[in-house]
Order: C-alpha cells, then sequence, then structure tokens
C-alpha cells in the first residue's frame, strides 16, 4: 500500500473525484430549489438530493473495502473503529470515526459542492465547515435499529440551525434491505 498519509493535513481536495466550479455561475448546478430549501426550514429534513454519481460510489465503496481490514496500514488515524469481523462478508457490522484521514475518496468528499452548495443554503448562507463524520455499514436485518431522528437532539454544541447532518449511501437504501 505504500506510504501512510494523514490527509487530515491536507486543507483541500487531493484527487479529481469531484470538479470543484471554477466560476459562480457553475455553482448554480448544484442549487437546491427554493421548494427545497422551504420544505427543510419547514419539516427539518431534505430528501432525493443526489450528491454521488455511479462513478463516485464506485470508487467510494473500493476505498470501504479497503478501510473495514482492522489490519489496514492507516489503522491508526481512526478517531474510533468497531467491526465484528465477521468472516461472512454479508453479517459485517462496522463503524468509523476518522476515515476521511485516510482515503482520498472520503477525504474529498468532504469538498463535494453539490454538498457544500446544499449545506450553504440549508445554512441561510452562513459558512460551512466540517466537524464530524461517521461511516457505519450494516446489512439489512443485522445488528441495532436507529429509529427516524433528527441528530440536534444528539448535538447540541450549537444553537438550533447552526450546523446540520448530511447522511449519504453508498448503496440503496430501501424498505426491503434495512
Amino acid at each position: 500500500m505504500g506510504e501512510i498519509f494523514d490527509l487530515a493535513n491536507r486543507h483541500r481536495p487531493v484527487s479529481n473525484l469531484f470538479n470543484w466550479p471554477k466560476t459562480k455561475g457553475d455553482w448554480d448546478q448544484y442549487r437546491l430549489t427554493d421548494e427545497q430549501v422551504a420544505h427543510f426550514h419547514d419539516q427539518g429534513y431534505l430528501s432525493g438530493v443526489k450528491l454521488l454519481d455511479d462513478h463516485q460510489v464506485e470508487l467510494l465503496c473500493k476505498d470501504l473495502e479497503k478501510i473495514v481490514d482492522p489490519e489496514h496500514p492507516a489503522h491508526d488515524l481512526f478517531y474510533e473503529f468497531h467491526s465484528n469481523e465477521s468472516k461472512d462478508p454479508n453479517s459485517v457490522l462496522f463503524h468509523s470515526l476518522g476515515h476521511w484521514r485516510i482515503t482520498e475518496g472520503f477525504h474529498d468528499v468532504l469538498w463535494n459542492p453539490a454538498f457544500v452548495m446544499a449545506a450553504h443554503q440549508l445554512l441561510e448562507e452562513k459558512p460551512v465547515r466540517f466537524w464530524h463524520d461517521q461511516l457505519f455499514c450494516k446489512p439489512a436485518e443485522h445488528g441495532g435499529v436507529v429509529a427516524w431522528h433528527q441528530d440536534y437532539s444528539y448535538w447540541t454544541r450549537t444553537i438550533a440551525m447552526q450546523h446540520l447532518t448530511c447522511w449519504t449511501a453508498l448503496d440503496d437504501a430501501t424498505t426491503e434491505n434495512g
């Protein structure tokens, strides 16, 4: 795998996973509609916003395959790492914090212009700052259930509407797969 670099020391994208807009007009393709913003402020959530294309999902899934290994050489860069280390790939439970420090894909997802624009709009055009990452891998019908909730009840480190949570699935989330 070569030398290990802590990507936390890189304060800009390190790959070509996302094309950063060069002009103000280039950002328009990522803007949420007025209806989406209003829905968020009325209901407290917004769903159905496409943040990743198929190529980006594929690359992040490949990165995930590497980092779930407890013997990964950059394992010490995780802030937290939990895995049941099952031999059956269909029953592996995995949770981590800090994976953005380890792979270029998970690092650069922080600079995803679709997310940055949505966050900027939903936070009423306040500056956007990354604070916390979390990665969960859980097969259908394995492990605990997390009920529908709004994260502000857990993350009360700011006043209301000064932060938001972005949940991005790397596979389809359906009723059938949990």
